[in-house]
């Protein structure tokens, strides 16, 4: 190896004498002629001589760090295809300026092409998008968090794959970017579709259970209302068909007592499904009819206060909290066996927070009652805004629910 060097840096030396042998001529040449000496002397050879050695060695130097940096790169050059990651190396422009073998073979890029990464980035179902640099991970994401996002091969096929990044600065001093990416495995794809099985699963146990429940509300309150109507309308018609009017007052007042509770049974039925004042008069004023409603019927105490701007949430975010309150209420009201509640909705700039404690028996959140359909509803409901669903409780020490979601 070192006679492979030596023998290189000779011919290295070789073919830049006549450039090193000029450039010490001329600058001895300068040096005598400012003086006025003679140049053909003893001096003359001897400073010639010194030059030369200098420029040698300076180019020796030259070539040895130019060694040095070929022997770097092509290190990196090899680490970089040999890499299993995946590669990709941007310049400024989000041009693919350098990538790893696995990265072309995956992508089908062929030799030499010029590619714009944002030509292939796509993101799921539409591959022509319209894209918003505001939102673009590329911008966005500090290169901490892996990124899903999906890719365009040459053969239109798309492919999921997590990225990550980070940034390097390019020879013109701007910033370019680093990509290294997988694609995402046949077990990823086994999590997803077995966790959409389990997202089904709950839909469906939640479906199941508000029909159990409208059906108990119908056969027991309603059902019971409209046969009491009933029977007394057939005690009305035999009072006129008689004559007898004994009791007839009293029996329509008991028709009309009964008329108005399946109305308050309806309204009840129908707030529990979705309460109109939710759409029309806003998230704050239905908690409050429906809290007072709640603490009316279970004999809770309920204390409802609110911070912040009183301005309308989106109505997605209003829906999901009105809830997740009742979600919390009624459980509550069935297992904790509390007589107080407290519930504080606190709305800031960009984020809204729920905060409810009860005083009850609280639960253990390792046992079966944590893993319930109810708690899971609630977090999902909060996940699905972007937001966060947190549970406190233990034995003897209550329930706190924490439901942060931002205000987009």
């Amino acid at each position: 190896m070192n006679k492979y060097l030596n023998l290189s840096l000779i011919k290295f030396l070789l073919k830049n004498g006549i450039l090193s042998i000029s450039i010490s001529l001329l600058i001895v040449y300068t040096f005598f002629y400012k003086r006025g000496e003679t140049i053909i002397s003893i001096e003359f050879i001897l400073l010639f001589l010194l030059v030369l050695v200098i420029i040698t060695l300076f180019f020796i130097i030259i070539y040895r760090q130019g060694k040095s940096l070929n022997s770097q790169k092509e290190q990196l050059a090899t680490i970089l295809d040999k890499s299993t990651q995946n590669i990709l190396i941007l310049d400024e422009k989000r041009m693919i300026v350098n990538l790893n073998h696995t990265a072309k073979q995956l992508l089908k890029v062929k030799k030499g092409e010029k590619v714009n990464f944002c030509d292939i980035c796509s993101t799921y179902p539409g591959i022509e998008k319209i894209c918003d640099i505001s939102t673009c991970f590329l911008h966005t994401n500090n290169g901490a968090n892996p990124v899903e996002i999906h890719l365009k091969t040459a053969e239109n096929e798309i492919l999921p794959v997590i990225v990550t990044t980070s940034t390097y600065p390019t020879p013109e001093g701007k910033e370019g970017i680093i990509l290294s990416f997988h694609t995402v495995s046949e077990k990823r794809k086994e999590e997803h579709n077995e966790i959409a099985k389990l997202l089904t699963h709950s839909i469906f146990q939640a479906q199941e259970k508000e029909r159990k429940l409208i059906s108990r509300e119908l056969h027991d309150g309603i059902g019971q209302s409209l046969y009491s109507i009933l029977i007394q309308t057939d005690i009305i018609q035999s009072h006129v068909e008689t004559g007898n009017m004994v009791g007839f007052y009293d029996a329509i007042e008991k028709l009309q007592h009964d008329i108005r509770k399946t109305i308050e049974d309806i309204r009840h039925l129908s707030s529990e499904l979705r309460p109109s004042s939710l759409d029309d008069l806003g998230l704050l004023e239905t908690l409050k009819t429906y809290i007072h409603d709640f603490g009316n019927r279970f004999g809770i105490q309920i204390n409802f206060s609110h911070k912040g701007s009183k301005e309308r949430l989106p109505s997605t975010i209003e829906t999901a909290l009105y809830r997740i309150t009742q979600e919390a209420l009624t459980n509550a009201a069935k297992y904790a066996c509390t007589k107080r509640i407290d519930l504080e909705i606190d709305q800031r700039e960009k984020m809204v927070y729920l905060h409810i404690k009860d005083f009850g028996k609280g639960f253990d959140l390792s046992s079966k009652i944590s893993r319930g359909v109810g708690l899971y509803s609630m977090e999902e409901r909060a996940s699905i805004l972007g937001g966060k669903f947190q549970i406190e409780s233990a034995p003897q020490k209550g329930t706190v629910i924490k439901v942060n979601i931002p205000i987009a």
